[in-house]
């Protein structure tokens, strides 16, 4: 199947490195990789779900994408299964969970990721917000430990922000010495204040997810994003040199999104 190129090229435009999914077009990785490849620094390779191979590449497609990123066409960052639980009271569920990041890590470290994204849930595999705040941290250090007896660096796994206040995971992710996924989206429709995580935590972020809100729906494109909130971001973005991924999942929310940020990007 055919699909519409990015209108231009966008590497090397800002001083951050620009990415977006693996999931802009309708297929497989792979082919989003290759159409999007030439636009950008980087492709982030989502691999949500642990659960069957759908999900992950072939081996003929690592293959594929290995060969991308020896010719230095694109980088790569990955983010891993988020349907893992690693502060779950059971330990089947956390020990599983600890197996599966390891896997994906050991099965994509050949493509030299430049940060590896990763979610302290605070919910069970059935939804459930844990209570237990200090039970809670307690097994996501002892899953952390875990974690890093692979030999990943530290510094290559950045902890998502997600819904709850990330002070309850700071010292963890400081002890550690993780990186920090500042996810825009998750900020703000969790009413979290923007300028607050933008001033603190910024500057210790290998990666920035950048969506927009609307109606309560994250994850669309930024050109969803009021005037103010837009200007605040992208004003701190001058001075940032990680990641910066426009976290959509179609061609429109992503070209929507290009051309607003060059847009406002030229304006200043």
């Amino acid at each position: 199947m055919l699909y519409p190129p990015l209108a231009k090229c966008y590497k090397g435009m800002f001083p951050f490195k620009l990415s977006t999914t693996s999931y802009i077009y309708p297929d497989h990785i792979l082919p989003n990789v290759a159409m999007l490849a030439p636009s950008l620094d980087e492709i982030e390779l989502v691999l949500f779900e642990s659960k069957g191979q759908d999900n992950f590449p072939s081996d003929g497609e690592m293959k594929a994408l290995l060969e991308l990123s020896l010719r230095r066409e694109v980088g790569f960052n990955v983010h891993l299964p988020i349907d893992i639980y690693l502060g779950n009271r059971s330990e089947e569920v956390r020990k599983s969970g600890v197996s599966t990041v390891k896997k994906v890590i050991e099965k994509t470290l050949c493509l030299n990721p430049s940060v590896y994204t990763l979610h302290f849930d605070l919910r069970d595999e059935n939804g459930h917000q844990e209570t237990d705040i200090d039970g809670w941290q307690r097994r996501i250090i002892r899953s952390a430990k875990e974690i890093l007896k692979s030999g990943i660096e530290p510094k290559r796994i950045s902890i998502e922000t997600l819904g709850y206040p990330f002070e309850w995971v700071e010292e963890i992710v400081r002890t550690f010495g993780f990186s920090i996924c500042l996810d825009i989206g998750h900020i703000l429709i969790s009413g979290q204040d923007l300028q607050y995580h933008l001033e603190k935590y910024l500057p210790d972020a290998s990666v920035v997810h950048l969506h927009g809100l609307e109606n309560g729906i994250d994850h669309v494109g930024i050109d969803r994003l009021s005037e103010p909130v837009s200007e605040r971001i992208l004003s701190r973005l001058r001075d940032y040199h990680g990641i910066v991924s426009l976290e959509v999942f179609s061609i429109d929310d992503l070209q929507r999104s290009l051309l607003f940020l060059e847009e406002k990007w030229l304006k200043e």
